[in-house]
């Protein structure tokens, strides 16, 4: 079952590239459109006060950036679940496996 929101909270989803930079520390948000439950009333009414309206904005780094586990986001000792990769070639390994 999902969270419950916060009135008038502001939510940021992020992507797999930051999680690969934290370590896991901030997890990748599964993404998926869910619409409102339909209410009793007429249709142009119904669902009116459960609407939600989402902006999409999608930042890259730069496509050379190296991708690395930050220190900041390592205990003493532990050591980064990740490889370093490219920013420019995850992305595009990342579009290349939604069209397999």
């Amino acid at each position: 079952m999902a969270p419950k929101s916060t009135a008038g909270a502001f939510v940021i989803n992020i992507g797999d590239l930051m999680a690969r930079w934290t370590n896991d520390r901030w997890v990748s948000t599964m993404h998926r459109v869910v619409n409102p439950t339909v209410k009793e009333g007429p249709p142009a009414e119904a669902g009116g006060r459960d609407r939600r309206q989402s902006m999409a904005f999608f930042h890259q780094p730069n496509w050379n950036a190296e991708i690395k586990v930050l220190d900041v986001c390592l205990a003493s000792g532990e050591a980064p679940k990740y490889e370093p990769v490219r920013s420019g070639l995850y992305l595009m390994a990342k579009f290349r496996a939604t069209t397999r």
